[in-house]
């Protein structure tokens, strides 16, 4: 008997959406692979998505839940060489089958209970960027739960992806096609690609990483099963009008909470986000969470994990590798005609090396930092990072210009990248200071600041 589908409804859904660890969500389905090398451990496997719908999509083996909008998987790994790597995908959808979104949908919460449209779990944050409708206590308590649980444990990844966001080259879904994360069955663990997508980017993108089973084509056919052309093409539309709001709004960089301040008021004005659907508030206890809009439906049927996805652990799949020698990083053999090219790549490794290399210094009080001028403040730091002074010490002075130069200015992305140097020599060994090649670009660093301060007091 044949299936009968009908067309599915899209229901406008602007939200935030971050699974801390994907592959804590699957079960730990693969540590993966990297430019043909094995993957032996995984640190980060982070989704985060900007969403603007979603969808559910009955299928002949099952439900499909589909989030639409503009997504990054980012991933930090170790290769068995001991090599650590991070690497990232740019994402517009995310494919959750029945299973997957009613195991995301019953994980453990941490906090806010009895909110349901805002959700904070161990496998999920989830929270509407138009907040308006919350009372001020609830907004503080929202705010103060994000901070501690998200925008501080994961600041370095959300900036970056908002970085990839400025980038004019990123998300142009009408030149890529659709960018799938599915845990759809015949696609499990895989990210799905558009065969439009061009040569060039399409090779970068179908590079292996770590945590997924494979990036494979198929997105725009997976798509075109059971949405309309118009659909998708108002799918399109809608990504490239969230690339225009998120790549544009201003955020404050040791305040990431701002990002969703200020989304807000850019989504009411240029998209007419206040009639999204709202999830209906109720004190009821339910049996998952609201999820997504479009599951509504389903808030009483649970689908189980099905043994052909066998669930394990972060620990049982680590200890399963197997070092294969092969797959490790091995000096490759050369013929004759390749030698003078790798004699002269040896010797510019060897003055990377050179350049790169920490010395052995002692210890020794810090100069008098003033505390009235930040020009005054940041010179007397370009003159102790051209001395001899160990990284800790540099990382202390750094700390203390920061807190002076905070309450003088607000210049944000100064103040955050002072505040990511000194987190950065914090951890460094006692009595090692900077290479040549860190003093270099520290002093430049440093520059670029004076150059900014100058110009701002300037105006």
């Amino acid at each position: 008997m044949a299936f009968n589908r009908s067309e599915p409804v899209i229901l406008d859904s602007y939200d935030f959406f971050v699974i801390p660890s994907w592959g804590n969500l699957l079960g730990y389905p693969t540590l993966g692979q990297y430019s043909n090398h094995n993957v032996s451990k995984i640190s980060h496997d982070l989704v985060i998505f900007f969403s603007g719908a979603d969808c559910s999509v009955q299928t002949e083996k099952g439900t499909l839940y589909y989030l639409f909008g503009l997504g990054y998987y980012y991933a930090k790994f170790e290769l068995q060489s001991g090599r650590y790597i991070t690497d990232n995908r740019q994402l517009t959808g995310l494919v959750l089958t029945d299973f997957v979104y009613d195991y995301l949908s019953t994980s453990k919460n941490v906090t806010l209970e009895n909110d349901r449209d805002v959700i904070v779990s161990e496998n999920l944050f989830k929270l509407p960027i138009d907040l308006s409708n919350k009372s001020e206590n609830k907004l503080t308590f929202i705010q103060g739960t994000l901070m501690r649980n998200l925008f501080i444990p994961y600041k370095d990844i959300i900036l970056e992806f908002m970085e990839t966001l400025k980038n004019p080259q990123s998300f142009q879904v009408d030149k890529t096609g659709p960018i799938l994360l599915s845990t759809d069955w015949d696609y499990y663990n895989q990210i799905l690609l558009s065969s439009e997508m061009g040569n060039k980017i399409k090779t970068d993108y179908l590079n292996t990483t770590a945590g997924l089973n494979g990036i494979t084509l198929g997105s725009k056919k997976h798509l075109e099963r059971y949405f309309s052309c118009q659909q998708l093409q108002y799918l399109e539309k809608l990504a490239l009008n969230l690339k225009r709001v998120y790549s544009t709004i201003d955020y404050d960089p040791m305040y990431l909470y701002s990002i969703l301040v200020n989304a807000t008021l850019r989504l009411r004005s240029e998209i007419n986000s206040s009639n999204a659907h709202k999830i209906e508030n109720s004190n009821e206890k339910m049996p998952k969470e609201s999820i997504f809009l479009s599951a509504e439906p389903r808030m009483n049927s649970f689908v189980d994990w099905p043994e052909k996805f066998r669930r394990k652990t972060k620990d049982e799949l680590e200890r399963s590798v197997i070092q294969v020698k092969s797959k490790l990083y091995q000096p490759k053999e050369v013929d004759k005609e390749t030698i003078d090219i790798e004699d002269s790549r040896k010797q510019q490794k060897e003055f990377k090396i050179r350049t790169m290399k920490r010395p052995t210094v002692w210890a020794k009080p810090l100069p008098i930092i003033p505390t009235s001028n930040s020009l005054d403040i940041l010179q007397v730091i370009k003159d102790i990072v051209s001395q001899d002074y160990d990284i800790r010490s540099i990382a202390r002075a750094l700390e203390i210009a920061r807190d002076y130069i905070k309450s003088m200015i607000l210049h944000s992305n100064v103040l955050w990248e002072m505040s990511r140097i000194v987190n950065l020599y914090r951890g460094v060994e006692p009595n090692v200071g900077l290479s040549s090649k860190e003093k270099f670009e520290l002093t430049e660093q440093i520059e670029k600041w004076i150059n900014l301060i100058s110009k701002i007091q300037s105006t």
